[in-house]
């Protein structure tokens, strides 16, 4: 080989292994860093992003949000920072989610009845909006106890909370509908933001807040954060002495928990105070002592500050420094909304316009009008109940006093008409 020739090869090998190196530091820059080790359950962001926006659904006071399981199709769970580990619910024949099962075990929770039967499934992905997660620890109730997706009027899958607090910065904006995921590395408060201590404990948030009680003694309460409750405040009354019922309450179904049915009573407190926040005349749950038994021996906890007060802020959740931040939003000055009809409906066939009366509560307006358990609904105020979505009926029952509601409904082979005033529940 002449000399010119030797050159030329010489220059066209370490062209190659040039290209090849740029090559390979391309492919290494495009590659979305993975977690390598098997236990490792967090949450990451996908493309080397910095944050993530999740849009949600308010049902009810409720945030509802969707990803997928296990490459499935799109889910719906409720943000609940009352539970650790997430809830798979009400799975049907037919469901493909490519599960891994490890063991059954059984589960406590709010409600008067027995220990839950639940399956825990290991080594699972989610896929959110923006964010991956590997090894996903879930248990798979294998009953359904909740009743969310006849009570929320479209198909709930289960129950997600720290598994997404733990890994990010969580601000939650009720007026925009969103949650905004970010690195803690990246956050900087807003300059209006109240900063206020919260304790993560077995991972759920608790908040102290400063009630006071209807006899005008000021109590300082342990609330556990719950966007997963419905209701403003709900406080009970065996965890101090503080704590007193007041002389005006009612007897009320207070809502489903994981271990069954909890009752109690309704009351209003004159003021609750967070962060320099003052609200006032709340009405207030207080739950039955075999409802609440379980969760208070634990956690030694006063009760829970519910989405009906959180939604009146926004708020940001930063659970590795133990903190959180609230604004008050446009809700804040807003009336305490909660049903004044007695009616507690459902839908038996989530997603469509159906709806049965499932409860009444006693000597409240509905029942004193006539109306019955398993009424079904044809028109609503002149309207066919069909053009109605449950959120729709919730929110018309919470309007206003005095506002005046007629029904038609179905009672076996009878229609039949009712008419009633929205009244204050006490």
């Amino acid at each position: 080989m002449c000399k010119q020739e030797k050159l030329r090869a010489d220059i066209m090998t370490k062209f190659y292994l040039f290209i090849f190196l740029i090559t390979l530091g391309l492919i290494s820059c495009q590659t979305v860093v993975t977690p390598i080790n098997p236990y490792d359950n967090a949450l990451y962001f996908k493309h080397r992003q910095h944050f993530a926006t999740l849009p949600f659904k308010l049902v009810n006071n409720l945030m509802i949000i969707s990803f997928s399981l296990n490459k499935s199709d799109t889910m719906n769970f409720i943000l609940d920072t009352g539970v650790k580990t997430a809830l798979l619910i009400g799975l049907k024949t037919g469901d493909s989610l490519h599960l891994k099962y490890a063991r059954k075990i059984k589960i406590k929770g709010l409600g008067d009845g027995d220990d839950v039967e639940a399956i825990h499934s290991f080594g699972n992905r989610i896929d959110f909006n923006g964010v991956y997660g590997l090894n996903q620890d879930i248990l798979i109730l294998l009953k359904d106890v909740f009743f969310f997706s006849s009570k929320l009027g479209m198909r709930i899958h289960g129950i997600i909370g720290h598994d997404i607090f733990k890994n990010f910065i969580v601000e939650i904006n009720y007026e925009r509908r969103e949650i905004i995921l970010r690195e803690h590395r990246k956050f900087k408060p807003n300059k209006k933001d109240k900063l206020i201590k919260i304790y993560v404990e077995e991972g759920k948030p608790y908040v102290d807040a400063l009630i006071m009680m209807p006899d005008g003694t000021p109590f300082k309460a342990k609330l556990i954060i719950d966007t997963g409750a419905s209701h403003a405040l709900s406080l009970d009354i065996l965890s101090n002495d503080s704590v007193k019922l007041p002389t005006k309450v009612r007897d009320a179904y207070l809502g489903r928990g994981l271990n069954g049915d909890i009752h109690g009573k309704l009351g209003r407190v004159p003021s609750l105070s967070i962060g320099g926040y003052e609200l006032s005349n709340l009405l207030t749950s207080f739950p039955d002592s075999s409802s609440v038994r379980h969760s208070t021996l634990v956690s030694k906890r006063n009760g829970n500050l519910g989405a009906e007060i959180l939604k009146r802020f926004h708020i940001t959740f930063d659970y590795l420094n133990q903190r959180m931040f609230i604004r008050p939003n446009t809700n804040f000055k807003k009336p305490f909304s909660y049903n004044m009809s007695g009616i507690e409906l459902i839908t038996p066939v989530p997603g469509l316009p159906i709806f049965s009366i499932s409860d009444i509560e006693d000597d409240s307006p509905a029942q004193r009008a006539g109306l019955r358990k398993g009424d079904q609904l044809l028109y609503l105020n002149n309207k066919i109940a069909f053009q109605y979505t449950l959120n729709d009926i919730i929110t018309l029952f919470q309007s206003k006093v005095g506002k005046k509601i007629t029904l038609v409904v179905q009672r076996n082979q009878d229609v039949i008409k009712f008419e009633f005033l929205l009244e204050k529940p006490i």
